[in-house]
């Protein structure tokens, strides 16, 4: 029998990534996501490239009832590999943001998170063997306008994660937390945001299979934490090393930086 895999948001980017990558180390998988004629097309695929089974499971981890069904479905599975990579972002200032959007994404990625984790690990432990890897973000580690809760959330999965490796050490059971910056995949636009994805450099966009591939290689290292991309680490160091009051400074300026081009932008348009 094979083992397994779980990964959450599997439909695209980052998720499908870790997907196609376990099955072709030769994982089943479960696969969760909302868009079931994607995911249950992409899960086809994997099947008949890596020869594995691969069982869509259509879940909005946001809510309460989403997060019990998958648990009950797992409940008596052995999962030997769980991703936690299901998220969104969020466009407006948090004193904008209504009251569900806040609720769905502390829920989602900060309790989904826990619970998931919480109920793969007894199992990983009596085998002793097993992979947690939690998708953080580069917001982790500097908080920016717009994007408060988010970071927030974010930061709790890096802390959660190296908590959880404290305890693992010796275990058999192997954590990683993963900050990835600018990733080529449906997140901006399904936040609202529109993003030049042609941008190159140490801020440009990386393809989801590139930021998988980077991360397994620090896993297989042994970091627990991965910081895949130029532009994440750089901003991991300032938000480490810059005075607090330079950074606010900054992060004021980027604000209303991007508030000033958005007027504009729409002025041009009327």
């Amino acid at each position: 029998m094979k083992n397994t895999a779980l990964i959450t948001g599997a439909t695209s980017g980052l998720g499908l990534s870790y997907a196609k990558y376990f099955a072709s180390a030769g994982y089943d998988l479960i696969l969760t996501g909302r868009r079931r004629e994607i995911i249950q097309k992409n899960a086809e695929i994997l099947q008949k490239r890596y020869h594995i089974k691969a069982e869509v499971l259509i879940v909005e981890l946001s809510d309460p009832n989403g997060i019990s069904h998958l648990l009950s479905c797992i409940r008596d599975r052995d999962i030997h590999v769980l991703v936690n990579n299901a998220g969104f972002g969020l466009k407006p200032f948090f004193a904008d943001t209504p009251r569900e959007d806040i609720e769905k994404m502390l829920y989602l990625q900060i309790w989904c998170v826990t619970q998931l984790t919480h109920c793969v690990l007894k199992g990983m432990l009596q085998r002793h063997d097993g992979i947690i890897i939690n998708i953080s973000s580069d917001a982790a580690f500097a908080v920016m306008p717009h994007n408060v809760l988010y970071s927030s959330t974010k930061l709790y999965i890096l802390n959660f994660t190296e908590g959880l490796h404290t305890e693992l050490v010796g275990t058999g059971v192997h954590v990683q937390a993963v900050c990835p910056g600018f990733i080529d995949s449906h997140f901006h636009e399904n936040a609202g945001m529109h993003m030049d994805k042609n941008k190159k450099g140490m801020f440009g966009f990386r393809q989801p299979d590139d930021i998988v591939a980077d991360a397994m290689k620090d896993f297989r290292k042994g970091k627990v934490v991965s910081v895949p991309d130029a532009g994440a680490k750089r901003i991991r160091f300032m938000g480490r090393f810059m005075p607090r009051k330079a950074f606010y400074k900054m992060s004021a300026s980027f604000s209303a930086g991007v508030i000033k081009k958005k007027a504009n932008t729409s002025a041009s348009h009327k």
